[in-house]
């Protein structure tokens, strides 16, 4: 339930807080002192848009903040949504903060935690349900009808899954319906495709076969020049008796190690003539080791040959480069498995068939949960109807099937009015009045607001166009539903306003600089009897209407 709603430079408002009790508050005053504005103020709390023009005029932002108190039996979904979301509910209250600044920029926090717009949206949603003075100007609208219905029912979380299938469904079906608009360009593209994935499979091209290949054929190309060369280097190396190098480098170290003894520095020249020696070895060792592996086969470099042509000849098909080729193989066949999936309308077909039963069955579940609910809803209207003056008249809710299925179920849901017992069904539209329109809508929104889970309701002016005994029995509605809520109704009935459990005028005064601002207070029972009394409005019968005040209290 709404516990405190404090404004700061918002519109008409310099400083405001206001404490709010359960059951029925009733806000009244002038036209124009700003009772709306609160309804505008949770609004934008709750996720609506805001604008530069809601701050007051001067002020450099406007800061509005309203504290919640969850109950856990309530309020568990609400509980469970702030977890997750990571807005963990301290003592069982919920503080709701938002800053405009005249820029257009706004922020907004939760628990003191910076929240976006659509969370505030959806933590709104369950916090409170708004019926606005316009309310039954929008019930004129089928959709807006469907979706009160559904939301009346409990019918959310299975409409959300329809809607979630109607997609999966139609995403099928456009898939199909580009493939067959596609057929032809598809086939073309698939057959280019198989055309160059079946040269490089024929090709059988292996991984790292191109490297290898280059890297041989360079070497056989080279054969004789590579032995000459190794073998020449092998000779001056080892030489004939004290000719090669080794031979040489070994000399030395005998001449030098024979006069060690004589010099001790000559050690470190000795060292690097033994690493020489050393070294010169191994490098004859190297030689001959490659001499014996060198094997100069004509057939295999005419094989090799063979292949480079094969691989060059490819790629110059293919217009790739040829060390290329073998990645370009496995992109073409990716390429052709999705090809060929985009182009098996059979499978495409088969797919959407399957999603439309997956959503028709859901649909049909929907539709039979309408149907149940639809009687005992329009009974409950009825009733209210009856209740408002309006007696005769019968209210109905038809369901049809749709022409073509649609993302919110397969119905045509509409709602019907019988204004006699001979009447014909009429949709809202065709209502004549306002009144009786009011009304209706009124009495639909007493049915949906007492299944509803939100703790609480407000109701903005929603008995526009109602008088006389009918106020009563708006009043005496809105009393039963503060039974189960919290409801804030903004009124213009004294009927209704004597109903509330508490009462708040909302009035302007003149500010020092000659400017108006809104201020809310809190009407104790003989404060409460004078407002009732200006509200009938019998301005040359104050005594009576002080009276009448009285006896609308006492009921």
């Amino acid at each position: 339930m709404l516990k405190t709603l404090s404004l700061q430079n918002f519109v008409i408002v310099n400083s405001l807080e206001i404490d709010f009790q359960a059951g029925l508050t009733v806000l009244t005053g002038e036209t124009g002192a700003g009772k709306s504005i609160l309804f505008d103020a949770l609004g934008l709390l709750l996720g609506d848009r805001a604008n530069s023009l809601q701050i007051k005029p001067g002020a450099n932002r406007a800061d509005l903040t309203a504290e919640f108190q969850i109950e856990p039996d309530i309020n568990a979904d609400t509980l469970n949504w702030l977890t997750e979301a990571g807005f963990d509910a301290i003592d069982a209250s919920l503080l709701i903060r938002r800053s405009l600044e005249p820029s257009g920029r706004s922020r907004a926090w939760i628990n003191g935690q910076p929240a976006t717009l659509s969370q505030l949206k959806e933590l709104g949603e369950q916090l409170v349900e708004l019926h606005g003075q316009h309310a039954h100007q929008a019930l004129l609208r089928t959709s807006a009808q469907r979706e009160l219905f559904d939301r009346h029912a409990g019918l959310g979380p299975l409409v959300e899954e329809v809607a979630l299938a109607y997609k999966a469904w139609q995403d099928h079906e456009n898939a199909l319906d580009s493939a067959q608009t596609r057929a032809d360009r598809l086939a073309e593209e698939l057959s280019q495709i198989e055309w160059r994935l079946q040269l490089l499979q024929d090709l059988g091209l292996e991984e790292g076969e191109w490297e290898a290949i280059n890297e041989e054929h360079q070497r056989l190309a080279h054969g004789a020049e590579l032995l000459g060369t190794v073998e020449s280097s092998l000779v001056q190396l080892e030489g004939e008796e004290s000719s090669g190098l080794i031979s040489i480098g070994q000399a030395m170290q005998q001449k030098l190690g024979s006069l060690l003894n004589k010099d001790p520095r000559l050690g470190e020249l000795i060292s690097l003539v033994d690493a020489a020696v050393i070294n010169l070895e191994e490098a004859a060792s190297q030689c001959r080791h490659y001499l014996g592996r060198m094997d100069i086969d004509p057939g295999r470099f005419e094989q090799l040959d063979a292949r480079l042509q094969a691989i060059f000849e490819s790629a110059r098909r293919l217009k790739e480069r040829p060390e290329n080729l073998y990645a370009l193989q496995a992109q073409l066949s990716e390429q052709k498995t999705t090809l060929d999936a985009a182009s098996d309308l059979g499978t495409l077909k088969a797919k959407s068939e399957q999603a439309f039963k997956a959503y028709s069955d859901l649909a049909k579940k929907l539709s039979a949960e309408r149907q149940k609910a639809a009687r005992p809803f329009a009974k409950d209207v009825t009733r209210w109807l009856n209740e408002l003056a309006m007696t005769g008249m019968r209210f109905e809710v038809r369901l049809e099937p749709r022409p073509e299925p649609a993302s919110f179920g397969m119905d045509q849901l509409e709602f019907l009015v019988t204004q006699h017992a001979k009447g014909p069904e009429l949709p809202l539209a065709k209502v004549a009045s306002g009144g009786e329109l009011s009304r209706v809508s009124l009495a639909i929104a007493a049915v949906a607001a007492q299944a509803t889970q939100t703790s609480t309701l407000l109701f903005d002016e929603v008995d526009v166009g109602i008088g006389g005994n009918t106020g009563h029995v708006v009043g005496r509605l809105l009393q039963e539903l503060g039974k189960h809520h919290q409801v804030l109704a903004v009124t213009h009935l004294p009927q209704v306003a004597a109903r509330g459990h508490q009462h708040l005028r909302v009035q302007k005064q003149q500010q020092t600089d000659g400017s108006n601002a809104s201020e809310v207070i809190g009407l104790d029972r003989d404060q409460r009897i004078e407002e009732i009394a200006r509200m009938l409005g019998d301005e040359g019968v104050r005594q009576s209407s002080v009276k009448m005040a009285k006896e609308l209290l006492s009921l």
